[in-house]
């Protein structure tokens, strides 16, 4: 029958010490390999898509009534099925808005 102390020596890590690397030199690499990259049309495209969605975002905040409507999404029943014609789709689309500017994940929506 083995011991406890024969069972935890079998189970332990082996230590060995850490090999030479050099931060700098893998920084230096990746930089030389992010050079090498060409930017697409399709990436060109993507970060448009970006900035727009921000500034869309950004005007859909600051119209007038953007705090009512999310006023009125968060007042919303509990007890009740969310359904389209009960929905406030404008405070949805100013919560969306919200979470976007601030780089909340998806999960900061499910509240």
């Amino acid at each position: 029958m083995r011991t406890l102390d024969d069972v935890l020596a079998d189970a332990a890590m082996p230590v060995h010490t850490p090999s030479k690397f050099d931060v700098g030199a893998a920084l230096r690499k990746l930089a030389v390999d992010a050079g090498r990259a060409k930017t697409t049309m399709d990436t060109h495209r993507a970060a448009q898509a970006g900035q727009r969605l921000t500034v869309i975002a950004r005007w859909i905040l600051n119209a007038p009534h953007a705090a009512h409507h999310v006023d009125q999404l968060a007042q919303g029943k509990a007890d009740l099925p969310v359904e389209e014609d009960t929905l406030d789709v404008e405070g949805a689309a100013v919560f969306a808005s919200l979470l976007h500017l601030t780089g909340q994940h998806p999960e900061s929506a499910q509240f």
